[in-house]
């Protein structure tokens, strides 16, 4: 496919910090929408199967995250649009995953929450399927991890901002609508900085053949480099989700004499005490991820992997058998250090080893998929976390389970990047 000259990227940190602003929305409304999800779902059925059903709602939305952003990569490649490739897909995505997030805010039956789920899911694909493209397709790669830790950084902030919104605002509609406002404002930033090569418009486009796309799909695993970066990035993913989607759970279950709150305050409790775990490993992280990127930059995307994988098994473990509030704070601030490095740093290291220019929204979008395939394994340990701790209550033993597994995977994820060859 014929294609202009690429003259987008643009050194300055204005333009790097447009370019990744649509992050900052997706990091914001990631953040918070699965902790008001959980109790969401936790007001609806019987507290002995919370985990279960909310972990079924997970696992099913995160079904069509296994295919979605590969797909939308793979067809924003072949888009001869005059807007550009990557931008119209970020405009839909942007507006549909607005008016998903509407619906969730006043959704109070399951069936409701699964579907708003599921909306949020697709329309999240739509968009960052593509929109993940852009580091590696305009970024010159001296430039990759530095690029990448501005990313980090907004991911991050997105964060802690998200934990302001969600302890001032206090409704749960609000919160959603915050998210919803926020994500359509950066989908514009972003689209307003990254003036992509205008393409002429096909008069008869050519027609979409479901079997060619499958192929096309499976191209990027022959690839052993390719391969090693989706399944370390998996092993992470699935660490990082097996403690987001239970977090809240766990300290309502085995960290806090819940008998002292009253009832009506459980979720408001429980929500800022959660966020406030979360902004300390964003505020470390968000320090981490810029001097990482340039890190990575310097002596090399795997040894930041590494060591920051290492980091985090090593602070996961006490975490898992210590349920104590003030412990895990502090454990959160070096489990922070070594999150934001992996973010920068681990961006990095997938952009390197791209073989295909013509076909990076696919390979990058098939690369996301690592990270929306645990989510399905995570929702499914929700079955066994209920059944451990009923079985031996009241040691809350699933959830410790649980989140060795996670170290578990923080580690091998770390260790096993080793055997990636194209990159430093």
């Amino acid at each position: 496919m014929d294609q202009p000259e690429r003259t987008v990227y643009r050194s300055g940190l204005g333009w790097q910090l447009g370019m990744s602003s649509f992050w900052f929305a997706t990091s914001f409304k990631w953040f918070i929408l699965l902790t008001l999800m959980v109790g969401q779902v936790r007001a609806i059925v019987p507290d002995g199967e919370k985990n279960q059903w909310w972990g079924l709602i997970f696992a099913i939305g995160a079904v069509e995250a296994m295919i979605g952003p590969g797909l939308y990569g793979y067809l924003s490649d072949r888009c001869r649009s005059r807007f550009g490739r990557r931008r119209p897909f970020i405009a839909i995505g942007g507006a549909l995953t607005a008016v998903a997030l509407v619906w969730l805010g006043f959704s109070n039956q399951l069936w409701m929450l699964l579907v708003g789920y599921i909306i949020v899911q697709v329309a999240d694909d739509i968009g960052t399927g593509p929109y993940s493209a852009l580091i590696p397709e305009y970024v010159p790669e001296a430039e990759r991890g530095r690029a990448a830790g501005i990313m980090g950084l907004l991911k991050l902030t997105a964060q802690i901002s998200a934990a302001v919104a969600g302890v001032l605002l206090g409704s749960v509609v609000l919160i959603y609508l915050t998210m919803a406002v926020i994500n359509i404002l950066a989908a514009i930033w972003v689209l307003y900085t990254v003036r992509e090569p205008q393409y002429e418009p096909v008069s008869e486009p050519s027609k979409f053949e479901f079997s060619v796309a499958l192929k096309g799909l499976l191209t990027p695993f022959k690839e052993p480099d390719f391969r090693w970066v989706w399944f370390t990035s998996f092993l992470n993913a699935f660490g990082f989700y097996l403690i987001v989607a239970y977090l809240p759970n766990y300290l309502k279950d085995a960290v806090f004499d819940m008998t002292a709150v009253k009832p009506e305050e459980v979720d408001t409790f429980l929500r800022v005490r959660t966020i406030g775990l979360a902004v300390v490993i964003s505020l470390t992280g968000a320090l981490a991820s810029v001097f990482a990127g340039k890190l990575a930059d310097r002596f090399g995307r795997k040894k930041i992997v590494i060591w920051s994988g290492w980091l985090m098994f090593a602070t996961l473990i006490p975490f898992a058998i210590i349920p104590n509030y003030t412990v895990m704070l502090g454990l959160a601030v070096v489990f922070g250090v070594g999150y934001g490095a992996y973010l920068s740093s681990d961006w990095a290291l997938v952009s390197d080893i791209l073989k295909s220019r013509d076909d990076i929204g696919r390979d990058m979008g098939l690369w996301q998929m690592s990270v929306a395939t645990p989510q399905v394994v995570a929702g499914g340990v929700g079955v066994l976390i209920d059944a451990m701790n009923q079985q031996y209550a009241p040691n809350h033993y699933g959830y410790t389970t649980a989140f060795l597994i996670a170290s578990f995977g923080f580690l091998f994820g770390s260790t096993l990047v080793k055997r990636v060859r194209g990159s430093s």
